[in-house]
């Protein structure tokens, strides 16, 4: 075979464009691998090889691999870059689509892998179609535009089927939307889908690539070839993990839990040039692209304005930069910004800068207005101090700001006009510096990225103000609403400086009662109260040593004591707010401003203590001498009260109740707590059980009280969370109902071995053996109830009449019978008085349908039921059967379940004694009306087949004849 080299030039170069030619127009990848093998082969083969087949090598290349340009930029590989320039047509812009957020950007690390191999494994296409979005959609639901596109791609199929002629047209468009990657389409009919907007997207392009490696001479080369430095990218520099994330603006939390479909960043190679500390490069894009900035994208075609490259610069922390924005005119420091409320770049500088000193030193320099005003005396230190900025604040006194400033008209749309007119803070009208930095509470909105207030240089602040030059009305207005935010520091530095306690002018109210008064604010939330609460006792300090200092009384400590007391029961036994409180009311007790029995709303502070859960409140007012007061003969017996208000009864805090137990036993000197059935009583009613435990072995059960009612001080109703529930009421109840009820074993032992009556109902008809038997299902009853049925077992008439009521309502609910059976056999076998049993068991089963035991009859009858009781209308439990029968029968309506259990009920009743002769209201005799359901031969009723084949019939007849 012929050596290639001796071939003549004219065959070399025929060799070379055959073997290019398939290349264009082919869509095989492995064809195409084997055509740039062949040419790479001929290109190194010799010289005039090399001259023919690079162009054609670098030709084809980028069409078989399209990141080709991307991956010669990351690996630095500039004479790559070069060819593929040069033989490339617009390929500078072609860049790194992925459709999915976690397909990012990762560093190559020279070290630990090789150009080679960061092109197998990050760049090259393994012989797939480049970038389908085929491959997005079969993958999950990775964007909105998903059906759109899907139905694109079936349309396309169709004009495939449809229209030959077409072909060419619509293979060249796949070709260039998804073999190409191109970001945007060109036709009418795509105008709707454009990946940028695409939320799950992730891009970047070469220059971005160039900027990241601060390679001047890639960066340089791209541009120099056509490439744009104001593009976009995303997923390329900003991450959870990249230790430049704190430097990007709106983004200083943004982790792997961010939701990249909500709002995503743009950014150029200008701020990933700043990223990474290329000051040179950064520089030279601001030379080559003046125009260049930095978006927020959003989930649409919203885009906000641009950052500008000043606060960029001086955001990454380099001030020469940001100086040579400003000296170019790149930025316009007077121009306004709609994302900072129309503010100048000053203002802009305020708010997304937390390096704000030095930028606006630099601003200053380049003749920043400090004074521009968004409305009327709405400056930048106004907005500062409003906002708590006071670091801000000083630099801006300290550059010459207008400190005489008034506020009287905010900027429309602003964070001070949204307080005044949408949440009526109408105090901010006409408010000076003094004012806003004392009354004022800032009322946030999220149009903007706030940054952190800096309230370590309030005083400083306050102090240059105060040096300024303020009346001693606008200062004593300012220690008092100070005073009210708790503002410590401040409050003492006006003091200091001749401040007011109590000017009549500024306010009628004083000092105490402001310091008190955000108590009573319902819209504070739980956060800012515990905040406000941690400064209470500092303020009410301060207060206090200025009025002894100074000789003043002050005055308003009762006012003060009830503004936060009322709220407290709120925040019952809240460890972490109510101790500030209490401190700062026995400190005002302590002072003589409030007297230790003092009643707020009728309660004394005691009880108030005890309502709050607040034992160490309590302890403190009984070291300071607080009254328990107990008159017999007045009725009065605050243990008693103090005893009720102590417990938790809906969420019951043990640990809580065991601190008021134990103080509560302090009080009581005379043992009171252990002697009298009431406080036993109450405790278990409040559901207080770790301190019913603690009493139990302690207390002494006298047989006089164990009967006595546990109303001795009206327990009825008290705090019942039962009452609520199940409608139970306590009135009347003794001891023993109580520990029945609420499951107390060793208690009902006791009380049991002491006679305690079981049997004796309370107001509501209760006794403890019934409500043992309501609570049977839970697992604490059954011992009680066994302990109750061993007892004595003979009832009073008005007992059991008490106790079929009990089994009535067993019925009519569908209870548990096995509970109640026990019950009936207790009864005495009479039918005098009473529920009619029978008579609600037929009933029960007839419309509800729902028995499962069907021989409750028998029970019933056993316990004593006059099986020819009669009703209201004059019917017996058979008669009354007889009459549902009949009823049903004349309105066609069958219920299957009848025939399962009416016979044989029907049986039981018989063969108990019915007697035939009794006739109801309506003049119908018993044995008339089974005549009646006998003769019924139509249909399927069981029960009358069973009358006419058996002797039940036969049996009424000879009842009838004997005159029964």
């Amino acid at each position: 075979m012929t050596n290639l080299r001796r071939l003549p030039p004219e065959l070399k170069i025929a060799v070379v464009d055959f073997l290019f030619l398939p290349g264009w127009l082919g869509n095989d990848s492995k064809e195409q691998d084997a055509i740039i093998k062949a040419l790479a082969a001929l290109s190194l083969s010799d010289r005039f090889f090399n001259l023919i087949a690079e162009p054609k090598l670098y030709d084809l290349g980028p069409l078989r691999h399209p990141y080709l340009l991307c991956w010669a930029t990351d690996v630095g590989y500039v004479n790559v870059m070069r060819k593929i320039l040069s033989s490339s047509r617009g390929y500078a812009q072609a860049g790194v689509i992925r459709y999915r957020p976690q397909d990012t950007y990762k560093e190559w690390s020279r070290d630990t892998e090789s150009a080679k191999q960061r092109f197998d494994q990050r760049y090259r296409t393994d012989a797939k179609a480049f970038q389908r979005r085929a491959h997005w959609l079969d993958k999950g639901d990775f964007g909105e535009h998903q059906e759109s596109v899907a139905d694109y791609i079936d349309d396309i199929d169709e004009e495939e089927e449809d229209d030959y002629e077409d072909d060419d047209e619509i293979l060249w468009r796949r070709f260039e939307a998804e073999d190409f990657g191109v970001v945007r389409w060109k036709y009418n009919d795509l105008e709707h889908f454009d990946i940028l907007n695409e939320p799950k997207a992730v891009y970047w392009f070469p220059v971005h690539i160039a900027a990241r490696q601060g390679n001047m001479e890639a960066l340089a080369l791209l541009v120099d070839f056509g490439a744009l430095l104001n593009i976009p990218s995303k997923g390329f520099c900003v991450h959870a993990s990249d230790p430049c994330n704190r430097s990007c603006l709106h983004f200083p939390d943004w982790t792997e839990d961010f939701d990249p479909t909500v709002m995503h960043p743009a950014w150029t190679p200008y701020h990933i040039a700043l990223c990474h500390g290329h000051q040179e490069m950064a520089r030279y894009i601001l030379k080559t692209c003046p125009h260049v900035s930095e978006r927020l994208l959003f989930d649409g075609d919203e885009i906000t304005e641009p950052i500008p490259r000043f606060i960029s610069a001086m955001r990454h922390s380099y001030p020469e930069i940001a100086e040579f924005c400003l000296e170019r005119e790149l930025d316009d420091i007077e121009e306004t910004h709609p994302d900072v409320f129309n503010g100048t770049l000053v203002w802009r500088a305020f708010w997304e800068l937390g390096n704000f000193e030095p930028a606006l030193e630099i601003l200053l320099h380049h003749g920043a207005d400090l004074e521009h005003d968004l409305g009327e005396g709405h400056t930048l230190l106004v907005e500062a101090c409003y906002h708590c900025h006071y670091r801000e604040a000083l630099a801006l006194i300290e550059a010459g700001a207008d400190t005489d400033i008034i506020l009287h008209e905010p900027g429309p749309g602003t964070n001070l006009d949204e307080a005044m007119r949408v949440h009526n803070h109408h105090p901010l009208n006409a408010n000076s510096l003094l004012d806003l930095c004392c009354r004022v509470r800032p009322y946030w909105v999220g149009n903007v990225p706030v940054g952190l207030p800096s309230s370590d240089a309030a005083l400083a602040v306050v102090s240059h103000i105060i040096d300024s030059g303020v009346d001693s009305t606008t200062k004593n207005t300012a220690v008092l609403f100070s005073s009210t935010l708790h503002r410590v520091d401040i409050l003492n530095l006006l003091l200091e400086s001749g401040g007011d306690l109590h000017d009549p002018v500024a306010d009628s109210l004083d000092a105490l009662t402001h310091a008190a008064s955000r108590m009573s604010e319902s819209s504070s939330s739980q956060g800012e109260i515990e905040a406000w609460s941690t400064s209470l006792l500092p303020t009410f300090s301060i207060i206090l040593n200025h009025a002894k200092k100074t000789g003043r009384h002050v005055e308003g400590g009762v006012a003060a004591a009830e503004a936060l007391l009322k709220p407290c029961v709120f925040f019952r036994g809240d460890e972490t707010f109510l101790p500030s409180v209490t401190d700062a009311v026995l400190l005002l007790i302590s002072e003589g401003l409030v007297d230790v029995n003092h009643c707020v709303g009728g309660e004394a502070l005691i009880m108030k203590a005890m309502q709050m859960g607040s034992h160490q409140f309590a302890r403190g007012l009984l070291e300071r001498g607080a009254h328990v007061v107990v008159d017999v003969a007045n009725r009065r017996d605050d243990l008693a009260k103090l005893w009720t208000m102590a417990f938790e009864s809906w969420h019951a805090d043990h640990e809580l109740n065991n601190k008021m137990y134990r103080l509560l036993v302090d009080i009581d000197s005379t043992c009171r707590i252990f002697k009298e059935p009431y406080f036993l009583a109450t405790a278990i009613s409040l559901g207080a059980r770790t301190v019913v435990e603690q009493m139990e072995p302690n207390v002494h059960l006298d047989k006089d009280w164990v009967n006595m009612k546990g109303d001795l001080y009206y327990i009825k109703n008290m705090n019942n969370y039962d009452f609520w529930l199940e409608g139970i009421s306590y009135d009347g109840w003794r001891l023993l109902h109580f520990a029945a009820h609420h499951d107390y074993l060793q208690i009902c032992r006791r009380l049991v071995a002491m006679k305690a009556a079981i049997h004796v109902p309370a107001s509501d008809g209760e006794t403890p053996l019934s409500i043992a038997i309501r609570a049977g299902s839970r697992q604490k009853s059954k011992p009680i109830l066994e302990l109750f049925m061993a007892g004595k077992k003979n009832l009073d008439p008005d007992t059991a009449v008490q106790y079929r009521l009990i089994v009535e309502r067993a019925i009519n609910t569908g209870g548990d019978w096995d509970e109640v059976r026990a019950l009936l056999a207790m009864c005495p076998k009479t039918s005098s008085g009473g529920p009619l049993l029978l008579h609600a068991f037929i009933r029960h089963c007839f419309f509800h349908l729902k028995r499962h035991d069907w021989w409750l009859d028998e029970d019933i009858i056993r316990g004593g039921d006059n099986v020819n009781a009669i009703d209201e209308n004059g019917n017996t439990p058979l008669g009354y059967l007889l009459v549902l029968i009949i009823n049903a029968i004349k309105n066609r309506v069958y219920y299957p379940f009848i025939d399962c259990w009416a016979p044989d009920i029907l049986t039981t009743l018989i063969m108990a004694g019915a007697r035939p002769s009794i006739r109801n209201c309506k003049g119908q005799s018993v044995l008339e009306l089974l005549d009646i359901v006998r003769d019924r031969k139509s249909g399927q009723w069981w029960v009358s087949r069973k009358l006419r084949t058996s002797l039940l019939y036969q049996v009424m007849l000879y009842r009838q004849s004997i005159g029964m």
